[in-house]
Order: structure tokens, then C-alpha cells, then sequence
């Protein structure tokens, strides 16, 4: 009988917990914004996340205001797709490349002055910690390192020819990276533009490059369906993450290094931890490819772009992490109570609808206290 009795209480708990995910599949989707008239290819949170950027196929980007959804101001400069957008940390400009060239913005959407040098479109680009440099990738088969403030080329790395379609730009340690066609990556030194390692784990294009804050790991995302964690202290790979099923196309460490955020081409978002190199959760939404995400400062929004012409604003609530991390001393939790039982022979109706609201507040306030855990461990 209580063996009976648990099974029932596991089914309750499994229909409020399933119920539960459903519905905050739903409500992590705080907006759908649809003012671009093309496929959305870029986005990118402002450094005090007070505003977003968005960057489309049809030539223009917009400033966003980030409490209202509202666009501030839109600008159009370039002549084909914006395919990459990028603040410095001091949030006073911004960065966009797109046809053959690097704009350069202040924060207000002014125009300064470009980069001008590649011969087809730039696909990616990478800002050193102190913003005086630049690195922007392209398929003219080689790569440039630029002084901002004189618009200059300092350095074309030659990459053997390989057509770069991802580079980064390590704020910590000064190292620059640069993903090609043949899913090769390649790590350079600023200070002599050495190269001092090579990766060769991915089986095709690499299309999006991202340094973790601290400088300790690289992520890349490749069209061979495939995200991996190189740690460069060691010059080895730390994690492979395979659950997206098409192409990934883009990648963001969290400002603390603890998430890893990605899009991909079989239009999902995943939320990753990186130490443990698992899937913490999947936003759907978007009904066609996913080309570009951001995660913001708290690591509380994230922002996505695809080639449904919409950008989609998520909210990663701590819900989702309590059920990550939590799973099990949350379920141990609510077991201890009886409130969660099946329905009893003899109550009511009305009293078993009362003691599900009861049991709502009950599960509300367990959960207050796993989050409470979490912005610790923040």
C-alpha cells in the first residue's frame, strides 16, 4: 500500500513538474521584436545592458531600448548584411561589420569612421580588453589586427589562405584567435603575432569564436553540428557539446564564465555549464535558423537573432537553474509534505482544489530558498 501510495505521489509530482516546465518554456519568452525587414543576423547587448543592437540582411541596424522593447534609433551605412556587432567594455561606442568594412559608432548611433580593407564581407569580429584594437575576420582568406583610433591595419595574417570566418579577441591574456573553413582554429599572440597553437577537432566551417572572460577557455561553434571547449592552459579540448542538430552558429560566454550560451541552425537557443559541459536548458521559439546570441551582464536575458527576421529577448528565469542543479533536493523537498498527495476519497472538490493552492505556495516558497542558493553561488 505505501509502495502504491509513492507511485501516486512521483505521478502527482510529475504532472504539477511537468506542467510547470511547459508552461516556463513559454514565459522565458519575454518579446518577439519583428522591425527588420530581412533576416536578422546580429545582436548584442550594451555593457550596462540599458540598450541592445540589432544588425539585418536588409542593411540597417537599430539601437534598442531594453525596458521598453522600443527601438531608439535606426541607422544605415552599410550595403549589404551587418553580420556582427560589438561593443568595447566601456559601452561609449560600438562596432559593426558587414559589406567590406568596420563601422565605427559612438553609443548614440553617431557615425565616426570605418576600417576599410578586406575585400569581401566581414564576417566576425573581436575588441581587445582596452578597445585600442581590433581583429575582424573575412573570406578574402586572411584576417587584420586594427588600431581603432587611427583606422589603421597593423598587422594581415596570412592563415595559409584559409577563408577565416571567426575571430576572437582574448580581453585577458592578449590572445586572438581565428576559425576557418576547413574547421581549423588558430591561436596568435598580440604582441609578435606568433602562432603558438593549432585545433583541428571539427569537421567543417567554423562560424562563431568566443573567449571565456578569464582567458582560460575558448569555445567554438562549427557547422558540423558541434561546440567545444578548448582549455588553453592545457591546449586541449575540455568539453564537446553535441545536442544541437544542425549547424551551430553562434556562441557567448556569461560574464562569469559559468554559462555558455549558443544558436544554431536548427533554430534553438541552448543554455550550457561549462565546468560540466551539459545542456542546462533549450529555448524554442524561432522558426527558422538562429545566427547570433547574446547573454547580458547579470546573465539574466538573452538575446537571439534569426532568419525569421525577428530577434527574440529570453529571460533565463532562476526556475530553470533550480531545476538544473536542484533537481533532486528540490523533489526531496516537496516529498516531505503531503500536500502534493492524489486526490483523497473523502475531500472535495473544493478542498482539493484548495490544498493544490496551498501546495503552489508550499513549492514557492522551497524554491525561493534554492534560488536564494543560486545568487550565493553567484
Amino acid at each position: 500500500m505505501k509502495y502504491f501510495k509513492l507511485n501516486l505521489t512521483l505521478l502527482f509530482l510529475f504532472t504539477i513538474s511537468q506542467s510547470y516546465l511547459l508552461a516556463q518554456k513559454e514565459s522565458s519568452l519575454l518579446t518577439t521584436l519583428k522591425e527588420h525587414s530581412d533576416e536578422v543576423h546580429s545582436v548584442c547587448f550594451d555593457p550596462e545592458g540599458k540598450h541592445f543592437l540589432s544588425g539585418s540582411k536588409d542593411e540597417s541596424i537599430i539601437i534598442w531600448d531594453f525596458n521598453t522593447f522600443q527601438p531608439i534609433k535606426t541607422i544605415q551605412r552599410h550595403y549589404a548584411t551587418i553580420y556582427e556587432l560589438e561593443y568595447p567594455a566601456n559601452g561609449e561606442y560600438f562596432f559593426s561589420g558587414g559589406d567590406k568594412t568596420i563601422n565605427v559608432w559612438d553609443k548614440n548611433g553617431n557615425y565616426i569612421n570605418s576600417l576599410s580593407g578586406h575585400a569581401t564581407a566581414v564576417w566576425s569580429v573581436g575588441i581587445s580588453g582596452d578597445a585600442r584594437y581590433l581583429v575582424s575576420g573575412s573570406f578574402d582568406n586572411n584576417f587584420r589586427l586594427w588600431d581603432v583610433e587611427k583606422a589603421e591595419t597593423i598587422h594581415i595574417f596570412e592563415n595559409n589562405k584559409k577563408n577565416v570566418l571567426a575571430v576572437a579577441y582574448s580581453k585577458t591574456n592578449n590572445l586572438i584567435a581565428c576559425g576557418a573553413k576547413d574547421g581549423s582554429i588558430e591561436i596568435y599572440t598580440f604582441d609578435n603575432f606568433e602562432l603558438i597553437h593549432s585545433f583541428s577537432g571539427h569537421g567543417s566551417n567554423i562560424y562563431s569564436l568566443a573567449f571565456s572572460n578569464d582567458g582560460k577557455y575558448l569555445a567554438s561553434a562549427s557547422r558540423d553540428n558541434n561546440i567545444k571547449i578548448w582549455d588553453l592552459e592545457k591546449m586541449e579540448i575540455f568539453h564537446v557539446l553535441t545536442n544541437h542538430e544542425r549547424s551551430v552558429m553562434s556562441v557567448k560566454f556569461s560574464s562569469n564564465d559559468k554559462y555558455l550560451v549558443s544558436g544554431s541552425y536548427d533554430a534553438s537557443i541552448k543554455l550550457w555549464d561549462v565546468n560540466k559541459g551539459e545542456e542546462i536548458y533549450t529555448f524554442f521559439g524561432h522558426s527558422m535558423p538562429v545566427n547570433d546570441v547574446d547573454i547580458n551582464y547579470s546573465s539574466k536575458y538573452i538575446l537571439s537573432a534569426s532568419t525569421d527576421k525577428t530577434i527574440k529577448v529570453w529571460e533565463l528565469k532562476p526556475e530553470i537553474l533550480v531545476n538544473y542543479y536542484f533537481e533532486e533536493e528540490f523533489q526531496n523537498e516537496l516529498n516531505k509534505s503531503d500536500l502534493f498527495d492524489p486526490k483523497k476519497p473523502i475531500e472535495s472538490r473544493s478542498e482539493y482544489k484548495a490544498r493544490q493552492k496551498e501546495a503552489e505556495l508550499y513549492r514557492q516558497k522551497i524554491l525561493q530558498k534554492f534560488i536564494n542558493q543560486l545568487d550565493k553561488s553567484n
